[in-house]
């Protein structure tokens, strides 16, 4: 677009018009460099700025420091000519008109030629030109690079990010129609040949109070104007909005020509939105912004009226509902939500979950309260609106009277508001505030109250102010997204610092100290760089120098950012004080630390130093560029800079994409409430960074006057230029750059750049460099009073000189580079002689090789043949082999197909007993048997995953007896078809066992049956009825299920049996000594005899006679030892041994008898049929 347009300067607001290119200056009329002033003193700097000032010479050169002056009118200096004639130029910078052009093109060819990271410094007055330079600056570089179409995307968004944030960070003052709102730091990434590959935009401090107040005269944010003036009547119905912007109370501040604001606002609403399109936003991202534009506008028309409660405490409704509703459509929001994150506050009484550093109320974008549980009594959250109202009524009235009843109703208004909001999450604190509505939970203590109207007003306002900073914020980070650099290597970095300039309103709050602490910074670094550090170069380097006297602005930076004592560090100490912290706490601290200090004043300290005076609320300080008073009121709020945690969660609920981005700490899964830094803290870190970055670069400065504070063209007020000549210390800097050096280097490093203009110190020069340099410059036809040498460097006069330099390495460039071509070509060219020589000589021996050869080539065609017939017919033979290979394989292959084709008809059944299965051939006998034993698991596995959970625990007791019996006990066979029924008298359906269990751990049955006992004195049969439990063995009589023997299952150690036909089992149980005084506390585990009458009890008597182990018959031996062995197993932990053995030793009270067993008939004899017989120690079973 700049091909069509050339671009012109009207009150720092662009303006397009025809013209030629820049003319040249007349040398007769005026000076382009004010160091030429003889004498140079502030009378001839000023005649000299006039004059040029006169003559639409805006650009006037100090050294290599440019000044400028906004003329507040089109001039015809910035078009693709004049762009041209500064990119193409075949002459020094120096014999060219002084320009903006000039010095951004002396940038870049630093950059490039040097390789080293430069930085442009833009400064000086509010409506100076300071934005309007930048702008032209990058005008430069984006037409003076080169023109590849893989840069052309990377260099239009870099050119159009600019009206994107201008829209949204602009807005006109009263010094300036197009004021920077906020700092910007551009740092534009080159690669090695000095193209633009990408960049970063920094941003500080926007001024987020405007969107919601402005000074008489000013404007809100460019945006909002923008959008009413230049939107579509589409647009803006689908945004709820209408044209006129009185019908908006955020913007009813404008006091100038609506129809002429209209018409531009319009233009630059189109400028912008093509803007974002090319920097990379979607539709949809362009119309979510407006979304959240419009969403401030009609915040900002939301009416609070105070509402009377029934115990006197003030709260407030909302007047213009239906605003409510579009808003709520806009933010895709439900309305209920919304509606009380305005009306209303909670907060958690018992702060268990809240950082002591951070305040209960406003602080640190977190909502008032913890969330109640599901089970607790909510104020909102009920799916039916109604049931909603009825319920928030109920309890607002419980509530309120409550706090009345507690505190009074004087509690709960602004006051109550402030102290819930110093509260710091301490108990005292909260329990303070009990004088609000109080709700109590089981498991949450939470208080609501409502907002009065000037409360609910400041929480909405505060609310627009985060929403439209936020905005900005994601706007910039999406711009560094999409303009960040995409390619590896090296790269360097152009930075251009456009911030805002130095204010002194006719009032002057927190906005306007933090942006003069801006300007004193970079007023000490500009003073640093030019004046300090260049004169003590001098005198390091014992250069003959006369100091040049300039102002330091040190102390005044250092009392705003002291670390200890500084007015950021007092405010601070005011915003975390739990409850107490106000402007007037403040002020009165400042007035007692700064008592003895000249540059501050305060109402009631020391004398005023001027004719005004100061207000008990306010207090002065003397800046670089004089007095400013400022205003203390909201001073602490604006540095808190705090939002409600209810209204960040509030916001995290909208379904808009944009809005859940921009208030993450409204996730209420985020339980950290950690108050975040102040503003002012957070924007000295920054600037401190900043600071740190500058000085990392080359710097090249750009010094902005404003000619006069009407705004007015041709205008040239003396007493405004001179102040800032002075406040700005210009006219020291031109003494410096007058007596001084324009260009300095360390010696080695200038040798290594010019060597090669010397024939004794090229290509490389073996001694000292100092010597060296002295060498090269006595061969140059270049004056001695143009350079000197210091201890370390070499300093050069003029910049003439230096671009002297520069030409005469670059012509012995050209020479170098042509000698390296003539040299190349030669080598080449001698390269490819010899090559082609080589070659005709191996064509020539081949050729005489070739004649002399052709006898024995007959001979050699002869045996070929013969050797070509016996190939084709081994070749013939050994397709053969291979034909008959493959017809084998092919068969095999058709024998394999057939055989699981036949297999998978013929397969057998799928019970795991059958053993058929096909026969094969020979071939496939291994191939069979696997697929057989495959065949087998699978229906095996099939037959299991048919049980259910009981036929598993019978399959388990079934594996388990295999395991046990199988090969060791004859009547095992027996068993196995007989399935396990484990209660064989039905004593589960039993009344009386039913109530015995409940006062036992003998719930579930695993056996019970009637069986014989075997008495170890006689040998003699008993029927008794034993049950196993899941936790011990039992022994109870049949008629009235008295337990007589209970025995733990851990204290089974062993079951025997013989391996013989007989039912026969001995089960041992641990043995105990019974006299030990130690036995009462021993647990139940071994065998004991209830002698008392109440027999039926679970307590053993551990004064009983111990019997010994247990000796049962039974015709399900085999099924009552498995079901023993896994109760055991589970009770112990471990399995008990099952010893199968025909004589084995067994416990009677403390005597040990040995079982013997003896087969003397057929192995078939029935159960039963055995004989016992006891022979003293010993008892013989006879089957």
């Amino acid at each position: 677009m700049f091909a069509r347009n050339k671009v012109s300067r009207s009150g720092s607001r662009t303006r397009t018009a025809d013209a030629s290119h820049a003319p040249f200056v007349d040398p007769a009329a005026d000076l382009p460099d004010c160091i030429s002033l003889d004498p140079l003193n502030e009378d001839s700097l000023l005649a000299n700025l006039l004059s040029r000032f006169k003559r639409d010479h805006i650009y006037t050169y100090i050294g290599n420091i440019l000044l400028s002056i906004n003329p507040y009118k089109p001039l015809a200096q910035y078009t693709e000519q004049a762009i041209a004639d500064y990119k193409l130029r075949t002459v020094a910078i120096s014999q060219l008109p002084p320009h903006v052009y000039a010095l951004a093109d002396h940038a870049w060819r630093s950059l490039r030629d040097f390789y080293s990271d430069q930085v442009i410094v833009i400064t000086g007055e509010s409506g100076s030109g300071k934005t309007e330079a930048s702008k032209l600056i990058l005008q430069y570089l984006g037409f003076a690079t080169g023109k590849s179409k893989e840069l052309e995307t990377v260099r239009q968004q870099l050119l159009l990010c600019n009206p994107v944030l201008e829209a949204f960070g602009n807005a006109k003052s009263i010094h300036n129609d197009n004021s920077s709102r906020f700092g910007k730091y551009i740092e534009l990434e080159f690669d090695y040949r000095g193209e633009p590959v990408g960049g970063l935009i920094t941003h500080y401090l926007l001024e987020k109070s405007r969107v919601t107040s402005q000074h008489p005269g000013e404007r809100n944010f460019h945006i909002f104007f923008q959008l009413l003036a230049g939107a579509d009547v589409q647009l803006l119905k689908s945004l709820k909005l209408q044209r006129n912007t009185e019908n908006y109370l955020y913007l009813r501040n404008n006091h100038s020509n609506p129809s002429v604001w209209h018409q531009s606002d319009k233009d630059e609403f189109l400028n912008t939105k093509k803007a974002l399109e090319t920097v990379g936003f979607s539709a949809d991202d362009i119309v979510n912004i407006f979304r959240i534009v419009a969403a401030v506008l009609k915040l900002g028309n939301l009416i609070f009226t105070p509402v009377s409660n029934i115990d006197g405490t003030e709260g407030c409704s909302i007047n213009n509902e239906y605003e409510l509703e579009e808003v709520a459509t806009l933010l895709m929001i439900s309305v209920e939500e919304l509606r009380s994150a305005l009306l209303y506050r909670t907060y958690s009484v018992g702060c268990s979950g809240m950082d002591p550093h951070s305040s209960g109320g406003a602080n640190c974008f977190s909502r008032d309260s913890t969330l109640p549980s599901t089970n607790s009594r909510t104020f909102i959250g009920n799916s039916h609106q109604q049931h909603q109202q009825m319920l928030l009524q109920q309890q607002r009235t419980s509530l309120l009277s409550t706090s009345a009843s507690m505190v009074g109703a004087s509690m709960v208004g602004r006051d109550m508001y402030q102290m819930m909001d110093g509260c710091h999450g301490s108990e005292v604190g909260m329990q303070v505030t009990l004088g609000s509505r109080v709700y109590q939970d089981a498991k949450d203590d939470f208080v609501m109250t409502d907002l009065s109207a000037a409360e609910a007003t400041t929480g909405r306002d505060a609310l627009c102010k985060a929403l439209y900073y936020r905005l900005f914020t994601w706007i910039i980070n999406s711009i560094n997204e999409r303009i960040k650099v995409k390619q590896h290597g090296k790269r360097r970095i152009l930075s251009i610092l456009d911030i805002y300039g130095f204010e002194n309103l006719p009032t002057n709050g927190f906005e306007q100290l933090i942006i003069n602490y801006c300007n004193e910074k970079l007023q000490h670094f500009v003073t640093e760089i030019i004046v300090k550090e260049e004169q003590e170069v001098y005198m390091q380097e014992g250069l003959e120098w006369s100091p040049i006297l300039f102002p330091d602005n040190l102390a005044v930076c250092d009392l705003i950012e002291k670390h200890n004592l500084g007015l950021l560090v007092i405010m601070d100490e005011e915003c975390q004080r739990p409850c107490n912290g106000s402007e007037e706490t403040f002020l009165n601290k400042v007035g007692q630390v700064f008592q003895d200090n000249i540059q501050v004043e305060v109402a009631w300290g020391l004398p005023s130093k001027s004719s005004d005076s100061t207000t008990v609320n306010a207090f002065r300080l003397k800046h670089y560029a004089g007095w400013v008073t400022y205003s203390v009121n909201g001073f602490l709020e604006k540095n808190s800079d705090l939002l409600v945690r209810g209204l960040s969660q509030s916001m995290y609920q909208c379904s808009h994409p944009i809005v859940k981005e921009l208030f993450p700490e409204g996730n209420p899964r985020r339980t950290t409430l950690r108050r975040p830094a102040t503003s002012g803290t957070q924007f000295k870190v920054a600037i401190i960074a900043l600071m740190r970055s500058l000085r990392s670069k080359n710097p090249h400065f750009v010094r902005c006057i404003k000619p006069n504070a009407f705004k007015q063209p041709h205008h040239f007020d003396v007493q405004t230029i001179q102040n800032q000549l002075r406040y700005l210390g210009l006219l020291e800097s031109a003494q410096v750059k007058r007596n001084g050096y324009a260009f300095r280097q360390p010696y080695a490093w200038f040798l290594q750049r010019y060597k090669m203009l010397s024939t004794v110190t090229w290509p490389h020069w073996g001694g000292v460099a100092i010597e060296g340099v002295a060498r090269l410059l006595r061969d140059l036809p270049i004056s001695a009073t143009e350079y000197a040498f210091g201890r370390r460097m070499l300093f050069i006069k003029n910049d003439s000189t230096l671009m002297q330099l520069e030409d005469f390495r670059r012509i012995r460039l050209d020479d170098l580079a042509t000698l390296i071509q003539k040299t190349f070509r030669a080598w080449a060219t001698r390269w490819l002689f010899l090559k082609r020589r080589q070659a005709q000589i191996k064509i020539a021996t081949a050729w005489r090789r070739y004649k002399a050869n052709a006898p024995l080539r007959r001979m050699r065609w002869r045996l070929s043949s013969v050797a070509r017939r016996e190939y084709l017919e081994l070749r013939q033979r050994r397709r053969m082999v291979e034909a008959v290979q493959i017809i084998e394989r092919s068969y095999i292959q058709w024998k394999r197909k057939r055989y699981l084709k036949r297999l998978a008809i013929r397969l057998p059944s799928t019970s795991p007993i059958c053993r058929d299965w096909p026969t094969v051939t020979f071939f496939l006998r291994d191939t069979n048997q696997i697929l057989k034993k495959l065949y087998h698991i699978w229906r095996c596995y099939r037959y299991r995953m048919g049980f259910d959970q009981i036929g598993r625990n019978r399959m388990r007791e079934k594996v388990t007896a295999s395991l046990l019996f199988r090969n060791r006990k004859e009547s095992y066979a027996r068993s196995v078809a007989h399935p396990f029924q484990g209660d064989y008298v039905r004593l589960r359906q039993n009344s009386q066992w039913r109530k015995l269990v409940n006062e036992t751990a003998d719930q579930y049955i695993v056996f019970a049956d009637i069986v014989s006992k075997i008495t170890r004195s006689s040998g003699r049969l008993v029927p008794v009825l034993f049950v196993v439990s899941t936790t011990s063995m039992m022994i109870l009589d049949q008629r009235t299920l008295n337990i007589k023997y209970r025995v733990p299952a851990a204290d089974i150690v062993r079951i025997s049996l013989s391996p013989f036909l007989d039912d026969i089992a001995v089960f041992h149980v641990k043995s105990f000594d019974c006299t030990s005084p130690s036995v009462p506390n021993l647990q139940t585990g071994c065998l004991h005899f209830q002698q008392s009458a109440e027999s039926s009890t679970l307590s053993p008597s551990f004064g009983s006679k111990w019997k010994g182990d247990l000796v049962l018959q039974t015709c399900h031996v085999i099924e009552l030892v498995t079901k023993m062995f896994l109760v055991v197993q589970n009770a112990a932990g471990k399995a008990p041994e099952v010893n199968v053995h025909t004589d084995f030793e067994v416990s009677v009270g403390h005597q040990a008898v040995e079982f013997s067993f003896h087969c003397t008939g057929p192995t078939e004899v029935q159960p039963g049929h055995v004989r016992i017989v006891r022979r003293g120690y010993r008892l013989e079973v006879t089957l």
